[in-house]
């Protein structure tokens, strides 16, 4: 008899919980934001105000299991992530886009590495540098929330897993 086994650290109930405490660690230690979870209507409403959105994804891989975290976000709360981070007052000139950029891949490599840490700290991951692309627009999904009242989705994907066991 073959089972498939997961690694259940990952898929056990309160999963959804980790990644919030995570994306909520980073945001408000690192970045000094507040952070609140948001439901898909709300989501919704708060994003058709923005069409400049980055999406920024972390490819992890143990040898085992595979997988990706995506984060989504406006400009807007990109440049202000950017502020809080490096200290830069609203009113000096705008930063470059591509040091934004690497703000964005910093936040979800962050994010990445503060979620596979509280949901399987005994194993060890490569994290893939962060790609980071722009988006016109994003739908609902995944963890919706809400970083100082702008929306923002964190997606957590999963590729290769265990190879069948014989049981």
């Amino acid at each position: 008899m073959c089972s498939l086994k997961l690694p259940e650290p990952m898929f056990r109930p309160g999963a959804e919980e980790d990644v919030y405490a995570a994306v909520s660690d980073v945001a408000e230690r690192s970045f000094f934001c507040l952070i609140d979870p948001c439901d898909a209507e709300r989501f919704a409403e708060l994003a058709a105000g923005h069409d400049d959105w980055l999406m920024s994804t972390i490819h992890f891989d143990d040898g085992q299991c595979t997988g990706s975290v995506s984060c989504r976000l406006p400009g807007a709360l990109a440049l202000r992530l950017f502020d809080a981070f490096s200290g830069r007052d609203p009113g000096d000139p705008e930063p470059l886009r591509a040091e934004v950029l690497d703000l964005v891949g910093e936040f979800a490599n962050m994010i990445c590495g503060a979620w596979l840490t509280k949901a399987i700290n005994h194993r060890t991951f490569t994290l893939s540098p962060p790609a980071v692309v722009a988006l016109d627009r994003v739908e609902p999904a995944g963890l919706l929330v809400t970083i100082e009242e702008l929306p923002c989705t964190v997606d957590v994907a999963f590729g290769r897993v265990p190879a069948l066991t014989t049981v």
